[in-house]
């Protein structure tokens, strides 16, 4: 009952040690996590509700215990555990340091703040259907960097939709969701999901094509919906980018002015080895280039073209 103890993500794991620890009577728990709840968060990550998406895992899952343990202490950060604020000094006031998170780097800068700070440390984590812990005390045991880890093949949903922090992630995002919400299984929800600007019930999946829509039309609503409307959704959470830098809403209208329209690329579709490229049929010859956002906007909105007249062509043949 006198521990005082530093959940670090408040995830699958997080939600669920949080719980133990509030009923196993410990009273003193300070937890952080970085994310906000996202749709395909709450199979598993009880603590949360579908009224909370877009909100801070931390602070929700504090708010949580709280319901059913009101007298104990704990402290939600909506912050990175690599700030500068959590430095050993932060750590040394713990005695033990249970981890739940989800990516290596973070982990491994866990590990050696608790090294450096003398503090124990739970290392827990998942891999498919798998589960690990390991525990981990300076001088008695090894560390959790002594022996090397895979590099993961897959990432979070809430770090590639809201805190991507690599290009991978980016690329994962696009051919994960974005893709798959375009091209794939139109009653399959994903994390792109959000509701139109007018709030309107009756266009509860932005991603469907208006029948009095053409290809450019469609690509540009949809454009203007995922980097500019969604961006401006993440933005109305202040305290998410407190000490991150705040990305900026991208619209057509900015990008290309003139709203430029490019013809795409035509095609005989009994000749199943020759393939539509947006590069081609924006006359771009060197793809060593480094394109501005204009030229980048170009390229998605030829290959969101192409790709779906050759799907139509090809549906058609």
């Amino acid at each position: 009952q006198a521990a005082k103890v530093l959940m670090v993500g408040a995830g699958g794991i997080g939600c669920e040690l949080l719980k133990t620890l509030a009923l196993s009577g410990f009273s003193d728990i300070h937890v952080i996590d970085l994310d906000t709840i996202e749709v395909s968060n709450l199979n598993r990550q009880f603590l949360f509700r579908k009224s909370h998406v877009g909100q801070s895992k931390a602070h929700v899952a504090r708010d949580a215990i709280l319901k059913f343990r009101p007298n104990i202490n704990i402290e939600s950060h909506h912050a990175n555990v690599k700030d500068a604020q959590f430095n050993v000094d932060f750590f040394k006031q713990f005695n033990v340091v249970l981890n739940g998170l989800d990516n290596l780097d973070a982990r491994r800068h866990v590990n050696r703040l608790c090294l450096a700070a003398e503090v124990p440390l739970v290392e827990s984590g998942t891999t498919g259907f798998l589960g690990q812990v390991t525990v981990h005390v300076k001088g008695k045991t090894e560390c959790y960097e002594c022996q090397p880890k895979p590099i993961p093949k897959s990432y979070p949903v809430c770090t590639i939709t809201s805190t991507p922090s690599k290009f991978v992630h980016c690329i994962v995002w696009a051919k994960e969701l974005l893709f798959a919400k375009l091209f794939g299984d139109k009653n399959q929800d994903n994390d792109l999901n959000v509701h139109s600007k007018d709030g309107s019930s009756s266009k509860l999946d932005v991603f469907e094509r208006d029948v009095d829509e053409d290809l450019d039309q469609y690509a540009q609503r949809i454009y203007d919906h995922v980097f500019g409307y969604n961006i401006e959704v993440a933005l109305e959470n202040e305290e998410t980018w407190k000490n991150r830098r705040r990305p900026n809403p991208v619209y057509i209208r900015d990008t290309l002015p003139e709203a430029v329209k490019q013809n795409g690329s035509s095609w005989d579709c009994s000749n199943d080895h020759e393939e539509p490229s947006a590069m081609a049929s924006l006359g771009l010859t060197n793809p060593q280039e480094i394109w501005t956002l204009a030229e980048n906007s170009r390229v998605l909105l030829e290959a969101f073209k192409l790709f779906f007249e050759k799907r139509e062509k090809v549906c058609m043949c």
